[in-house]
């Protein structure tokens, strides 16, 4: 699949295995503007609350879609106004692609919303963790906003579909929830 974007080359892994993943009660603890709290706790579709709080100048792009090593990564970019709030990588392992071929058939949708119309789908409670850009995920979402290197908070999701597991990584820019004045 060709990306839609032209964009700097993936890494293999993710995020480091050192990273210090947090449980959602630690974050208090972590994270003090209670606003980038609120977003990294949202419960259900974070899709439909950045939609609601984006409004009209909600976008989503798909920048990449392409097989790494012995996985199958897709990226994709919400933004409000231009502006990227979220960037978001599915990681999906070979084996699971091929008992779950829809995976890599998502197209315009998010994870999340091809995700909402199936049952056979289990989610592990999120994770989180600040990481700086020495993180793959981190840097490749420093990379495509454009922005200078900094630390980030990233919500892990592990999945299920069907018993096969895939992950999703989402990083919460700068300008999240903030919309433009």
């Amino acid at each position: 699949m060709a990306a839609s974007v032209d964009v700097p080359a993936l890494s293999v892994a993710a995020v480091p295995e050192s990273a210090m993943w947090l449980d959602a009660r630690a974050l208090n603890c972590y994270e003090g503007d209670a606003q980038r709290r609120s977003w990294l706790l949202t419960p259900g579709l974070l899709t439909q609350r950045i939609r609601e709080a984006a409004g009209s100048s909600f976008s989503m792009r798909v920048l990449q879609e392409t097989a790494v090593g012995s996985e199958h990564v897709r990226e994709i970019e919400m933004s409000a106004a231009g502006i990227p709030w979220l960037f978001a990588q599915t990681r999906i392992p070979r084996s699971t692609l091929e008992s779950q071929a829809w995976l890599s058939c998502i197209g315009q949708r998010t994870l999340g919303e091809a995700l909402a119309t199936r049952a056979d789908i289990s989610r592990a409670p999120f994770r989180y963790a600040l990481l700086t850009a020495d993180a793959g995920v981190v840097a490749r979402a420093l990379q495509m906003a454009s922005l200078p290197p900094q630390p980030l908070w990233v919500r892990h999701s592990a999945f299920a579909a069907a018993g096969a597991p895939f992950d999703l990584y989402e990083v919460f820019l700068p300008q999240m929830g903030r919309t433009p004045s």
